[in-house]
């Protein structure tokens, strides 16, 4: 009996371990497919790109708008505003997890969210932060067809309040782990707007998307396209990446 009793016990154990590590792995591996796509939406180290929103509502251009950008291992970034000519002077810094606007008639940086809507339907963080792999806990939540690719689905929940999105739906292409679509989240779980990513070309290296289409989810008549340009990886001066070098773009 007792040996009987031995023998449950260890089974148990082993299904508890086998369960534990299944889980493990399965973490571990939607966190590698997060990170793959990272490195597909944009090179490692530092670079410069630039971009362009152009802002819709009822197929009706309502603003286009330019930025040169400039990124420094993930987490420095410093966004100029060159267009329309009545926004030049205005930048974007971004340190870590914190953020600072310029504005030319203030003279001096001010702390905003990385959710904080930028232009059209393109928030700070969209622009200034490509990071999800490190921003956010991805879960495999199951596998979509979409517009005729297998992805996988994934469930990222970001790992604090400051962060661009509380919660993403992230779909990635099994076969080459490029970034097809997302949906961005309320805290209260609701739907704020979603993402295609498209025209996929080479750039710096690679191919990536050099277009991004936000859908608004509410008001279906809006939308923006993110478009990016001319990335060129590029060794940036750290004092780049201060709020003193904000105030020499005026």
């Amino acid at each position: 009996m007792q040996i009987y009793l031995r023998q449950i016990i260890a089974f148990v154990v082993v299904l508890g371990m086998n369960c534990y590590g299944f889980s493990g792995s399965a973490a571990e591996d939607a966190n590698a497919i997060v990170a793959k796509a990272d490195a597909i939406r944009a090179p490692a180290g530092s670079y410069e790109f630039e971009a362009t929103v152009i802002s819709f509502d009822n197929e009706q251009t309502k603003s286009e708008n330019g930025y040169k950008v400039y990124v420094k291992d993930l987490d420095h970034s410093l966004v100029e505003f060159v267009a329309p000519a009545s926004e030049k002077g205005k930048s974007l810094l971004m340190v870590g997890e914190d953020l600072w606007i310029y504005l030319p008639n203030v003279k001096k940086p001010v702390r905003v969210p990385l959710n904080q809507r930028l232009i059209g339907d393109v928030s700070n963080g969209d622009m200034a932060r490509v990071n999800f792999a490190n921003d956010y806990s991805a879960t495999l939540s199951g596998e979509e067809k979409v517009e005729g690719k297998d992805c996988y689905v994934l469930d990222l929940q970001a790992k604090s309040s400051n962060k661009t999105y509380n919660k993403i739906k992230y779909w990635v292409a099994k076969a080459d782990n490029r970034p097809v679509q997302a949906e961005y989240f309320t805290v209260s779980g609701k739907s704020l707007k979603t993402c295609v990513f498209e025209d996929f070309r080479q750039e710096a290296g690679a191919m990536r998307p050099t277009k991004l289409v936000f859908q608004d989810s509410i008001n279906k008549n809006k939308k923006s396209h993110l478009l990016f340009r001319n990335i060129v990886k590029k060794n940036l001066n750290d004092s780049m990446f201060t709020k003193d070098y904000m105030k020499t773009l005026e």
